[in-house]
């Protein structure tokens, strides 16, 4: 279990975005090389109002975004618009090949995205799309101590949204001032503050970890996972579960 603090992702401003890397991602990279698990990219962006990304191509990866703060226009050439605002979460399977955009339709005020990719297991996909507010979820999930499965392409499992990757799951979870939340295992984990701080540890790992905003924390282990709040406020976290790696 490693802590991946903020202050040493890389970071990019382009196009009206402030990008803050946790896996190198500017620059012709071999994204596999740098993966943790199945995950290829892990962006925490900053939107200026008015800014974004304009039409570009993807193809053959599963495209998962978390809106923290503001709003997002998205629109893509397999015919799919959406507004989407803070809470809200956004998966667009690229397959054989999608144009899309994703801007700040806001004139004030900025936006702040997670966007994270997944390749499929399966080539060749049409290209779909779908999304998902869980606020409600995640507010009602809070009060009880337990997170919520936002997007899993996992047997058996209930997500909010789906996935074309069977070996990876992303849990959410907000956690409340003095209480915990539980992560089932998984051979590879990745954990992601949004906000808030937390208290990180796996049952069968002895020390433990404190995560801040930005921070992440990564490992393989076989124990469950436990986040205690180390905030007075409510903290927010990304955990991607992977049962499968480059």
């Amino acid at each position: 279990m490693r802590l991946y603090p903020a202050s040493e992702r890389s970071e990019q401003r382009v196009d009206g975005m402030l990008g803050r890397f946790s896996f190198p991602f500017a620059g012709n990279f071999d994204l596999a090389r740098y993966a943790h698990g199945a995950l290829l990219v892990h962006n925490d962006d900053i939107i200026d109002p008015g800014g974004g990304v304009d039409p570009h191509r993807h193809s053959e990866m599963e495209i998962v975004t978390w809106v923290v703060e503001g709003e997002v226009r998205h629109s893509d050439t397999a015919g799919h618009t959406a507004h989407l605002t803070a809470g809200m979460m956004q998966r667009m399977s690229a397959g054989t090949g999608i144009l899309h955009s994703e801007l700040n339709p806001s004139d004030s005020d900025p936006a702040r995205v997670v966007q994270m990719w997944v390749p499929p297991d399966t080539p060749r996909l049409r290209p779909a799309y779908a999304q998902r507010h869980l606020s409600d979820a995640l507010d009602e999930a809070a009060q009880e101590g337990r997170a919520v499965t936002a997007l899993s392409g996992r047997e058996g499992e209930e997500p909010g949204l789906g996935i074309a990757n069977h070996w990876v799951a992303l849990d959410i979870a907000r956690v409340l001032p003095g209480r915990e939340v539980s992560f089932a295992a998984a051979p590879h984990t990745h954990l992601y503050v949004t906000r808030g701080a937390l208290e990180v540890r796996a049952d069968d790992v002895d020390t433990s970890i404190e995560a801040g905003e930005g921070d992440a924390v990564r490992g393989s282990w076989t124990g469950a996972l436990t986040a205690r709040s180390a905030s007075d406020d409510v903290t927010e976290v990304l955990v991607w579960r992977m049962h499968a790696n480059f």
